[in-house]
């Protein structure tokens, strides 16, 4: 597992990636390893008074546009969510892309707001 404090973390592989913003925890982790052009899996689990508010995944290192995460399934208890989500990279001329997730979380009673970016790469 990889913490980072601060809502930069690093999604190694199929590893959980942690971001602690002010003692809450954000966690990400790819169901698989990340490739261009097939579907992808991740899970998202973040604090149940948090609201995932917008998703998108855009490239780094050239620039890809906005790809959708879609939501396929989630739980939720008193303290946690664990959502399951679906998106699709697209291959391009750069055979190493890096990627970055970004997620903007919304606590509806305090009007909190927590930005989080999970960045990966992808190669071929």
């Amino acid at each position: 597992m990889n913490t980072q404090h601060g809502a930069q973390c690093e999604l190694i592989e199929t590893q959980t990636c942690v971001a602690t913003l002010d003692g809450r925890e954000f966690a990400g982790r790819l169901l698989q390893n990340p490739q261009v052009e097939e579907e992808l899996q991740i899970e998202l689990i973040y604090p149940s008074q948090y609201d995932l508010q917008q998703s998108y995944i855009q490239g780094i290192n050239m620039y890809m546009g906005q790809t959708a995460l879609l939501n396929t399934s989630m739980e939720t208890d008193a303290e946690r969510i664990v959502s399951k989500n679906t998106f699709f990279l697209g291959a391009c001329s750069e055979r190493n892309m890096r990627w970055q997730l970004v997620l903007l979380f919304v606590n509806a009673a305090s009007g909190d707001e927590k930005r989080v970016f999970f960045n990966f790469e992808t190669q071929y």
